[in-house]
């Protein structure tokens, strides 16, 4: 099932059709199930989501919303810039900030793409070596 919703971006834009599914289909339970989606952890999110509407509502700022891919993922980087990295020629991934080595996780759908460039949410530690 995770293809279906897989995105060549990377798995925080996969992520997000995942949840556009979920409000798609009226955040049902049932499609949930079909499609192999944790229910509990999309309702989380969209609980988050509402909360951050109603902070921006509360303030007094404006809330847009697109589906425009490019200002999306232009949005994710201005966020996290420190979590940018580049694909070197040693075949690992390196951070611009502290030239760290990472690797692609075998979950992800980038594991058997070599984007020049990634940003990622979250580093794990391994006993793999690089």
């Amino acid at each position: 099932m995770k293809f279906k919703f897989a995105a060549q971006e990377g798995d925080t834009m996969t992520y997000l059709n995942v949840f556009k599914f979920f409000e798609e289909n009226n955040k049902s339970r049932s499609v949930c199930k079909e499609h192999l989606l944790n229910y509990d952890v999309l309702c989380q999110a969209d609980r988050i989501l509402q909360r951050l509407k109603s902070f921006y509502k509360r303030y007094g700022k404006d809330l847009s919303s697109t589906d425009d891919d490019t200002k999306i993922r232009k949005c994710l980087l201005s966020g996290l810039f420190v979590n940018a990295a580049y694909y070197h020629h040693t075949g690992v991934y390196k951070t611009f900030r502290d030239n760290f080595d990472l690797s692609v996780h075998p979950s992800s759908v980038l594991v058997s793409e070599r984007p020049k460039y990634v940003i990622f949410n979250e580093v794990l530690g391994s006993s793999q070596t690089i």
